[in-house]
């Protein structure tokens, strides 16, 4: 029997791919707006950033401007073993090869720290709690990261909920970016970064 979560993701999903080319564009181009407008008043230093899949908002069509900058961007990379996320740097101009469940990976990792990270979202809540698919991956690596990564959920409104009823491992965004502005979390135990 599917969990709550479980339905939830598969419907937003269903939601997701069922959009126009130019519906998808349109939600696309306004929110990256917002991702460049939020990045061009912070400090550049080394970004995440991730390689679309499943109809994900693509940040890598920010790279050029982003690089110009002086931004260093990475894109996350699956260690199989430890089941958590290592940064590896990227450009453009890589050379990259297929990685866990065919996701492109840099053919020759140089491994970096990010400062920031923008994250992908399925759906997300008030408090900035993130759905994803399931993995775990980047709560895990959020987790264990010593220096504090601040994460910007990146995703669209469709995705909004009221709760996403988190487990007690999840760990909520900074911030959330969508066509529609960036939200920080309504407050809770603590403060948003």
């Amino acid at each position: 029997m599917k969990t709550w979560r479980q339905n939830q993701r598969q419907r937003l999903l269903e939601d997701r791919a069922a959009l126009s080319a130019e519906q998808h564009q349109q939600i696309a181009q306004t929110c990256l707006r917002h991702v460049a407008a939020y990045l061009s008043d912070c400090q550049p230093g080394v970004l995440g950033i991730y390689w679309p899949i499943k109809g994900e908002l693509d940040c890598r069509l920010l790279a050029e401007s982003l690089i110009s900058a002086g931004w260093i961007l990475s894109v996350p990379v699956i260690n199989n073993e430890t089941r958590k996320l290592e940064f590896a740097r990227w450009q453009p101009d890589t050379a990259m090869v297929s990685g866990t469940w065919n996701i492109p990976v840099p053919a020759r990792p140089e491994w970096l720290n990010p400062d920031r990270f923008l994250v992908p979202l399925v759906g997300f809540d008030k408090a900035n709690y993130r759905l994803g698919y399931g993995g775990g991956y980047y709560d895990r690596t959020l987790a264990e990261c010593e220096d504090i990564i601040e994460t910007i959920g990146v995703g669209m409104e469709m995705g909004r909920f009221e709760t996403i009823h988190p487990h007690e491992r999840d760990i909520p965004m900074h911030r959330i970016i969508t066509e529609a502005g960036m939200q920080l979390p309504e407050p809770q135990n603590g403060s948003a970064l």
